[in-house]
């Protein structure tokens, strides 16, 4: 049996929670709207959803900062990217 090394500072990085989160707004070929979080960079918040949508859905960054408690309350992990279910 053989086991692989994982790095342990990027597997620290991924059980992080996230400092920032991003709003992406996402159209469907259908031309319906979504909004999407990425707790990434801002630089990286467009392509990591593209990398989630399905191919021809559009992307574009929302302008809008979320505050500091909101992004607390979202609970997200460094890295990661989620359709924002509305309630």
């Amino acid at each position: 049996m053989v086991f692989e090394t994982i790095p342990a500072i990027p597997l620290l990085l991924l059980m992080q929670q996230a400092t920032e989160v991003h709003l992406v707004r996402v159209t469907t070929d259908e031309g319906e709207v979504q909004i999407w979080l990425a707790a990434t960079s801002r630089e990286e918040a467009v392509d990591r959803v593209l990398d989630e949508i399905p191919e021809g859905w559009a992307a574009s960054i929302v302008q809008r900062q979320l505050a500091a408690e909101h992004v607390l309350t979202l609970n997200m992990r460094l890295g990661e990217v989620r359709r924002h279910q509305l309630s």
